[in-house]
């Protein structure tokens, strides 16, 4: 059975090709096979929580509102040193790769937020499966065709592995300001012979030295989030560099309706936890100064508190070409 996501509240709702691809926004037939293999492999069904149940997750999501509550910025480097080093000491001691996953994807996915309604998901991975099939989706849709994929603020390399994997023969180059990132990515690559390299880089300054390549792909997952309203160093390098393509899959603020209490508390949570506010609007003004073209923009779900996932691809542009293309 397919239930539609705007459908009234049942039992449960058995997300499929087809619902998934409307949260992506394309039509079901648009979905490329190893995205749609990946849907059929996850347990996606979740239950709308309704009644005495969406109440309790309401007064939950105020309350967590009224406590004080971590705040991102350049302040938080040394929590990334020490979560990627936990990672990086899980993975020399095991050599498997899905001991990379990040230890947010490990707790089990108990709410989340699919178009306008809270969710109780079946399966406790959900929120890492769909990030698999948002993998799938950036692969086939977005970074397709040559050049080497740059990964900023990569973290583990998590993302950096799945794209080398997807895309058997492309250089995946991870990104990150904390070093055991570069050390996992180095032992990833020794292991496994996988086309990965790691480099440092500090997202709030990025090094002038730093040159991309003709024809690269820059691409951010869940990093520019960090960044709040102190983006403008690494804007300014990306419209530099001129990559082929910018990739984002990040909360985009300024798609929340504050007019809906739904959305106005997860707006108020993002707020408070400083994650990525303006880049949106600033990539539309320089869209119509005609130095960028926006490609996608898409807000397509989020866990408990705000709505994490969303796409953002855009090119630079410069007197109205485009940008090089990888020489051949």
């Amino acid at each position: 059975m397919t239930v539609a996501l705007d459908a009234p509240p049942t039992e449960l709702w058995p997300l499929g090709c087809s619902e998934v691809a409307t949260l992506l926004g394309v039509a079901a037939d648009e979905l490329p096979p190893a995205t749609r293999a990946a849907i059929d492999a996850a347990d996606l069904a979740v239950t709308p929580l309704a009644g005495a149940a969406l109440e309790r997750q309401q007064e939950r999501v105020r309350d967590v509102l009224r406590t004080p509550l971590p705040v991102s910025g350049p302040e938080r480097h040394a929590d990334w040193e020490n979560g990627w080093g936990d990672l990086r000491a899980r993975y020399a001691a095991s050599g498997d790769l899905a001991d990379l996953e990040p230890h947010y994807f490990r707790k089990p996915s108990q709410v989340m937020r699919v178009r306008g309604r809270y969710v109780r998901p079946r399966d406790p991975r959900f929120e890492a499966s769909f990030v698999r099939i948002l993998q799938t989706w950036l692969a086939e849709r977005w970074l397709a065709g040559d050049g080497p994929i740059f990964e900023f603020g990569c973290g583990p390399g998590h993302n950096v592995v799945a794209f080398a994997q997807l895309l058997p023969g492309r250089e995946v180059v991870g990104l990150d300001w904390a070093r055991p990132s570069q050390e996992i990515l180095a032992a990833v690559a020794a292991r496994t012979g996988l086309p990965v390299r790691g480099r440092r880089v500090d997202l709030f300054a990025p090094d002038p030295d730093l040159v991309l390549p003709g024809g690269a792909i820059a691409v951010t997952i869940g990093a520019m989030e960090q960044l709040g309203d102190r983006f403008d160093a690494f804007l300014d390098f990306l419209l530099a560099q001129r990559p082929r393509l910018c990739v984002h899959l990040e909360p985009l603020h300024e798609l929340y309706d504050r007019t809906l209490p739904f959305d106005d508390v997860a707006a108020r949570y993002a707020e408070r936890r400083g994650y990525l506010r303006g880049y949106l609007p600033r990539l539309e003004a320089l869209a119509r100064a005609g130095r960028v073209e926006l490609l996608c923009v898409r807000r397509h779900l989020g866990s408990e508190f705000h709505d994490g996932w969303g796409s953002l691809v855009w090119r630079p542009l410069a007197d109205g070409n485009p940008p090089r293309e990888t020489p051949r």
